[in-house]
């Protein structure tokens, strides 16, 4: 397990605090941390403070257990009502809700089976399953808009190699900032052309409540560090950084919208 850490010094006038944050790296989605490392940098810096973050490489599955214990102190995650009571959440979202648009992974050969729909309804009469991940939020999603699924206990990651191979599921929904870097690497999906799947949700930081690196003291600091992001226009020009082509690859402006609705 790789240890690094990454230390970002800055003099502020106001001689701002300096904090320490125990931040994952995601062994297995190992660019997806990018974006919320430097927007956690950045929107700190910019309110005049120290940041320092010290990093650790953790597979997904691990990341809750080191929050839960205090481990690390901040993670990105999905809102969910769950969530906001296990954990201190900053009340900011962080992508402008780009996770909860939804592009389809499909069997390359099978784009066929959904040229024809235009609709919700459409899709329900295709009776087609999902895989999602145990206990991720789509899996309320797609319950609450009755559409097929079976949740992937395990490593999440298999899923791609099973809708590949035409077993078990029909499809793996993912997010625009995630699909265009996955789908290279499984040479038997391709990204379904025309649908996107729509629901209210965002990304957010979640702080660690208890534990000798918890987050939670830090509250204010990156509550205010991101209000001035996304004032300031930050964001903004970070997802446009990071995603910005992607979304044009994807053609999302021309795709037909499938509007879900969403669980608290």
């Amino acid at each position: 397990m790789n240890i690094g850490l990454l230390t970002l010094a800055v003099f502020s006038p106001a001689y701002g605090a300096s904090i320490t944050l125990h931040v994952p790296i995601l062994t297995d989605s190992p660019k997806l941390y990018l974006y919320f490392h430097e927007l956690l940098k950045r929107s700190i810096t910019d309110i005049g403070h120290t940041a320092k973050l010290v990093t650790q490489e953790l597979p997904h599955l691990r990341i809750k257990y080191y929050l839960d214990s205090g481990r690390i102190s901040i993670f990105w995650m999905v809102e969910s009502s769950a969530r906001n009571e296990q954990y201190t959440p900053i009340k900011m979202g962080l992508t402008n809700g780009l996770i909860g648009k939804r592009i389809l992974l499909i069997r390359s050969g099978n784009q066929y089976k959904f040229n024809n729909t235009k609709t919700l309804e459409d899709f329900r009469k295709l009776n087609l399953l999902g895989g999602i991940g145990h206990n991720w939020f789509d899996v309320e999603v797609w319950k609450m808009n009755q559409l097929g699924y079976i949740e992937q206990h395990g490593n999440w990651r298999a899923i791609f190699n099973q809708v590949a191979a035409g077993r078990d599921y029909d499809y793996f929904s993912r997010g625009i900032n995630e699909i265009v870097n996955e789908a290279p690497q499984y040479p038997g999906l391709s990204i379904e052309k025309n649908l996107v799947f729509i629901y209210n949700r965002d990304f957010r930081f979640y702080l660690s409540k208890h534990g000798e690196q918890a987050g939670k003291k830090y509250k204010d600091i990156i509550e205010k560090a991101l209000e001035q992001a996304k004032k300031s226009g930050l964001i903004d020009k970070l997802v446009n950084k990071y995603w910005g082509e992607n979304i044009e690859k994807l053609d999302f402006k021309n795709r037909t919208k499938l509007y879900l609705k969403t669980p608290n």
